[in-house]
């Protein structure tokens, strides 16, 4: 029997070639994430405030949803000011005891809603007492759906490698560490002045950089062979990381990490040696200052290095073999840039192989099969 993602991928229906599904997706991101944010501003509002009155927080997800998770933990973290926040598996979450504390709240992300572990999480923790919250793709109020504060992100993605779902998720996470810093108007100090004003033009930002993505096109045709790739970020980047190793699993079948920029020098560099595609992102401050050395190390290696910087981390230029500069000044905000520019990369490099980025194998019987064997 087919399931219920299966339904929405048809690979029946798949394009037979660029565009497909996830380059309008891509596309798609500088209104997707200007319409979310706007019409959920009161709903943002109504969550601050509760979670104002909450001793911690979990936030939780799967997959792409959980890398989403991860930037929310340091934008309410760093932005928001919360002292007690976690980003943690939903599959944790109601099978191994990270369970929301006493008092405190769940926030749970999924980009269909009805995934069994992300509906299990917010169904228990409501029935424990717990306040629960829930960004989710549109649908039914079914699953995820029932949590007692609800943000709607996009209608569901046609390809199953989600990009807009994502970062209009990462938009209302970061408009929330907004409103739980200052609730905006005069009482703003200058730091958070600036963070507002440069979060309002990401669409636009984003708009520009899609009016040219020849060089993540070069990039991807230049770098297409590669079969196993590190994706390497630090501080706020670390979630992209992960999100792209992601992505290059999903539409090009390669073997791909994320890691901790780091992490991978404490040893993980081990690994490195001339079939290896290393692709680092960098926004500046003290992991883009360790991703120059980290560069540097890996050319006396050999490793090909790709490397995507903001402004503020282009001193990893000089240091990669192809680099690619996006716009963006501040490092808390530089993931939006940094993962639009390499969702493009992943999107190229998937069409440069003959992939088709949309189906992510359902199209291969042997897949297919393979997925009667468990349940999402």
């Amino acid at each position: 029997m087919a399931s219920r993602t299966q339904s929405i991928i048809d690979p029946s229906k798949a394009r037979a070639g660029h565009p497909f599904h996830m380059f309008e997706a891509i596309a798609a991101q500088p209104a997707a994430i200007a319409e979310v944010v706007a019409r959920n501003r009161e709903g943002i509002a109504a969550l601050a405030r509760a979670l104002k009155q909450a001793p911690s927080l979990t936030l939780a997800g799967l997959g792409t949803s959980l890398n989403g998770a991860i930037f929310g933990e340091y934008w309410l973290r760093t932005i928001g000011r919360m002292a007690s926040v976690r980003a943690v598996s939903s599959f944790d979450v109601v099978n191994y005891g990270l369970k929301p504390q006493a008092g405190g709240a769940l926030l749970v992300l999924s980009h269909r809603g009805w995934k069994q572990c992300s509906a299990r999480a917010v169904a228990e923790a409501k029935a424990a007492g717990v306040m629960t919250a829930a960004i989710c793709g549109q649908g039914p109020d079914e699953g995820a759906r029932v949590a007692d504060h609800l943000l709607l992100t996009t209608e569901q993605e046609q390809s199953a490698a989600h990009t807009k779902s994502l970062t209009a998720a990462m938009a209302l996470l970061f408009a929330l560490a907004l409103e739980l810093r200052s609730p905006g108007g005069s009482g703003d100090d200058l730091e958070t002045q600036r963070l507002r004003g440069e979060f309002e033009t990401i669409p636009e930002m984003m708009r520009r950089r899609l009016g040219d993505d020849s060089r993540e096109r070069d990039a991807a045709e230049q770098m297409r062979n590669y079969r196993r790739i590190m994706v390497l970020g630090g501080g706020p980047n670390y979630p992209t990381a992960r999100e792209i190793a992601l992505k290059l699993k999903e539409t090009s079948f390669a073997y791909a990490e994320g890691m901790q920029i780091e992490e991978f020098l404490h040893g993980p560099i081990s690994s490195a040696d001339r079939d290896t595609l290393v692709i680092i992102a960098s926004g500046g401050g003290a992991a883009g200052a360790r991703a120059e050395q980290l560069a540097n190390a890996l050319g006396e290696i050999g490793a090909e290095r790709l490397g995507i910087y903001t402004r503020a981390g282009s001193a990893l230029a000089e240091a990669v073999d192809v680099g690619i500069q996006v716009e963006g000044e501040e490092e808390a905000l530089s993931p939006f840039a940094l993962l639009l520019s390499l969702q493009l990369f992943t999107y190229w490099m998937a069409v440069k192989r003959g992939s088709n980025p949309d189906l992510a194998h359902r199209d291969d019987a042997r897949h297919a099969k393979a997925s009667g064997h468990f349940d999402m």
